[in-house]
C-alpha cells in the first residue's frame, strides 16, 4: 500500500458553538467496530478536541478494556437509578472522557427503546466540556442502536468487504431509512488490502441501496488490514498509542480529520437528539441577546 493512500487531511479549524456526535455502528459484528470508535475518540482528543466516548455496546462492552481503563460504576448503575451520569463518566487517555458501559449483563443488552430514549436525554444534564461526542453502537439493527444512531447528527457505518457484512449493513441502512428517516451516513471500509479495496465496498454497497433514492452515503475512507491492531487490542492498550505509525493508525487519525469536514447539521433534525435540548436553549439565548 502506498503512503499517499493514508495521506493526512488538513485540520478544520476547531468549533466550540456546536457539538458534533457521532454513531458508530455495524450491521454485522466482527468487523472492528469499537476499535475504530475507541481510537477515533481518542484521536479527536489527541487533536485538541473536547472529546467524550460513549460505550452503548450495552451488554457487551469493550472499550473499557481497549483502553485499559477499570471503571467501578457503569451505565447500569444509571439505568438502576443509584448514580447521574455525570457520576460515571471516566477519565481516559489525553483527556478522553470515557462512559462505560457494563459487559456481560443481560438487562444491558435487551433495553427497551424507552430506557435508551432516557439515556440519550441524560446527556443534556453534562457540562459544558465537550466538542464531540463519539457513541460506539452495537451490532445488528436492534431498537438501542436505533435509538442512539437517530439521536446523532453523524452515523459512520463500519463494513468489510465480504458480502455477509455488505448485505447486513445495508439491511440496517433500510431500516434506519424506513423507521427513523434517517438519509444521511458515512462509510468506513476496514480491514481492507488498499485504497483500491476500500473503494470497491463503497461502491458495492452504495449499489445495494440503489432503491433508497432518499438516502445518501459518504465515503469516510478505509483502514488497512493491520497486524498491529490485535496486537494493541492484546496489549489493552488503544492503537494509536501502541503503535502511532502503524498504517491502521495513520489511517484513524486521518479519519479523525476528515470528520471535521463533514457537514454540520444546521437545526434538529426532528427527533430526539443527544444534546438537543442544550443547543435549543443557546440558540434561544443568542437570539435575546441579538434583539
Amino acid at each position: 500500500m502506498l503512503a499517499s493512500e493514508i495521506k493526512l487531511a488538513s485540520r478544520p479549524s476547531p468549533r466550540r458553538d456546536r457539538i458534533r456526535t457521532i454513531a458508530v455502528t455495524s450491521g454485522k459484528g466482527g468487523v472492528g467496530k469499537t476499535t475504530i470508535a475507541t481510537n477515533l475518540a481518542l484521536a479527536l482528543a489527541k487533536g485538541g478536541q473536547r472529546t467524550m466516548l460513549l460505550d452503548a455496546d450495552l451488554g457487551m462492552a469493550n472499550v473499557d478494556i481497549l483502553l485499559g481503563i477499570h471503571p467501578e460504576i457503569t451505565l447500569l448503575d444509571v439505568i438502576n437509578g443509584q448514580h447521574r451520569l455525570q457520576d460515571i463518566v471516566v477519565a481516559g487517555p489525553d483527556n478522553l472522557q470515557v462512559v462505560p458501559a457494563a459487559s456481560g449483563r443481560l438487562e444491558l443488552a435487551t433495553l427497551d427503546r424507552s430506557t435508551c430514549s432516557g439515556l440519550v436525554r441524560a446527556f443534556s444534564e453534562l457540562g459544558d466540556d465537550v466538542d464531540t461526542l463519539v457513541v460506539d453502537t452495537a451490532s445488528g439493527i436492534s431498537d438501542s442502536i436505533a435509538t442512539f444512531c437517530r439521536a446523532s447528527q453523524d452515523v459512520l457505518i463500519v463494513t468489510g468487504e465480504e458480502p455477509a457484512s455488505q448485505k447486513d449493513n445495508a439491511a440496517l441502512v433500510a431500516r434506519l431509512h424506513a423507521e427513523y428517516g434517517i438519509t444521511r451516513f458515512h462509510l468506513l471500509a476496514n480491514m481492507v488490502e488498499n485504497e483500491q479495496a476500500g473503494r470497491h465496498a463503497y461502491n458495492s454497497f452504495c449499489h445495494s441501496l440503489d432503491d433508497l433514492h432518499e438516502v445518501t452515503v459518504s465515503y469516510a475512507g478505509f483502514v488497512p488490514l493491520d497486524a498491529t491492531v490485535r496486537q494493541a487490542a492484546m496489549a489493552h492498550r488503544p492503537l494509536i498509542e501502541s503503535f502511532p505509525k502503524s498504517r491502521a493508525a495513520m489511517a484513524i487519525r486521518n479519519l479523525a480529520l476528515r470528520t471535521g469536514h463533514w457537514p454540520f447539521a444546521h437545526a434538529a433534525g426532528g427527533h430526539m437528539e443527544f444534546f438537543v435540548e442544550r443547543l435549543i436553549k443557546q440558540n434561544n439565548v443568542e437570539m435575546e441577546v441579538k434583539s
